[in-house]
């Protein structure tokens, strides 16, 4: 994982078989408890006795006691190290891409998952920086100064890459619910306490949306695609097909609007992806259901799966992906916050620590998503952009694919106020900045 990055091959060699030392041939890399007596072209990483006592109980987070200093960022050291570095990279990048701290915390949120508040990117008041990626930086600068030649990979002939994702929770909003609460909760009974002025507001558009057959999230459906496509750029959108409960919002995949969407999304080479419903993630039949309902439909195998409410339960579920079928998911990303849960901006695969099993599943992990941005963060629409682009230049310094994830609420300005605004400056910047933008499956395959 460490040379994940890179365009580089690894031959396993046990040092205790080696009887003469001239055999490794360049570069070489130790890890273990005794790097000594190798090769002056050798990093040589030691692993401490505290390292391997954390990894043997459950605790979640390691105790950062101490920082190191690279251009002017400061990375915290979550493993002591000894030989060529003072840090272990090893059990670092380990920690953060097996999700360690989330299998071994106590505790989730409403909607049983890992909340950002246990997390050690909260502890340490940080979500924006992919750590990953600066002991990834550590690591190869000190391999090269061993003699490594080390290039990285790209994205289609690009530096990095922006992939633009659409979770399709409604095929419209104008249903007998919005009805009920836009009448009665908002208007009769005011629970927004708005205006008089507001409320009458709300009343013209019941009444607008009775005589005008445009639905403002099927339009949304439909203009996301276009804004994209004028960019050069394809997308990623996850379609549902089951759920009853409370907070699934069941839609028709026969309807006349979603399916001539489908086949407009397959004409154009965007991707479309499954989006579980909302109990999916704990009842892997269930799972499987959708996902073969989804793909009769579609009458092609579906690749790409996105938890809904990014509802996952890790290790559990990185295997009942891959038994469905998924290869990819882009799901990982913090629910109430931006940033790297994973502490990286690069493709990984799942893998479970406690069986130290590597699933055949790869994680596009998710960067941000709008409804974090404006109803979580409580950033107005230019304050979420700005964080946005922060986000993608930190993308860009390592290479790597920057996920973003839109719903078909945008340009609803009365209900979701500067959404649409936040999806344009994004794409713009993407373009602007050269990123390939294509489907998770694409962009993914273009790297591997």
């Amino acid at each position: 994982m460490l040379l994940l990055p890179f365009r580089a091959t690894l031959e396993l060699v046990d040092k205790t078989e080696l009887v003469d030392k001239s055999e490794l041939e360049g570069p070489s890399i130790y890890y273990g408890v005794n790097p000594e007596g190798l090769p002056e072209d050798t990093l040589a990483l030691g692993c401490v006795t505290s390292t391997m006592e954390f990894f043997d109980r459950t605790a979640p987070h390691p105790t950062v006691s101490r920082y190191v200093k690279v251009q002017d960022h400061r990375i915290p050291v979550l493993f002591e190290g000894t030989g060529g570095l003072s840090l272990d990279p090893v059990a670092s990048v380990l920690y953060f891409l097996s999700a360690w701290q989330e299998i071994h915390s106590v505790g989730t949120d409403e909607h049983g998952r890992f909340p950002y508040e246990q997390s050690i990117q909260y502890s340490l008041g940080n979500a924006d920086e992919p750590w990953v990626e600066w002991y990834r930086h550590i690591f190869a600068d000190a391999l090269r100064k061993k003699g490594a030649k080390l290039t990285s990979k790209e994205w289609a002939g690009k530096d990095w890459a922006f992939c633009s994702t659409h979770d399709i929770d409604y095929d419209k909003k104008w249903r007998p619910g919005i009805y009920k609460r836009e009448l009665l909760d908002r208007v009769v009974l005011n629970k927004d306490r708005e205006d008089s002025t507001s409320r009458l507001s709300r009343v013209t558009d019941v009444f607008q949306s009775v005589l005008n057959r445009e639905d403002p999230f099927q339009t949304a459906f439909s203009r996301m695609q276009d804004e994209v496509k004028s960019r050069g750029g394809r997308a990623t959108y996850f379609i549902k097909s089951g759920g009853k409960g409370r907070r699934d919002v069941p839609y028709s995949l026969s309807s006349p609007f979603i399916y001539s969407q489908l086949v407009q999304l397959r004409a154009s080479g965007f991707e479309i992806g499954h989006h579980p419903s909302y109990h999916a993630f704990l009842h892997p039949e269930r799972l499987k259901r959708e996902k073969q309902k989804l793909e009769t439909v579609c009458g092609f195998r579906i690749q790409a799966h996105r938890a809904h409410y990014l509802r996952v339960s890790m290790p559990q579920s990185a295997y009942h992906m891959a038994e469905s079928g998924f290869k990819v998911d882009s799901s990982l990303g913090f629910a109430t916050q931006g940033g790297f849960r994973h502490a990286t901006c690069l493709p990984f695969p799942l893998y479970d620590p406690i069986r130290q099993v590597e699933l055949e599943v790869w994680e596009m992990p998710l960067s941000v998503m709008e409804s974090s941005l404006f109803n979580r963060m409580n950033l107005t629409s230019d304050q979420a952009s700005s964080y946005t682009a922060a986000l993608m230049a930190t993308v860009a310094r390592f290479g790597g694919v920057f996920v973003g994830l839109w719903h078909n609420t945008l340009w609803d300005e009365r209900d979701y106020p500067g959404w649409g605004k936040h999806f344009i400056d994004t794409i713009d910047a993407a373009k602007k900045g050269d990123a390939t933008m294509d489907t998770l499956s694409k962009t993914l395959e273009s790297w591997k």
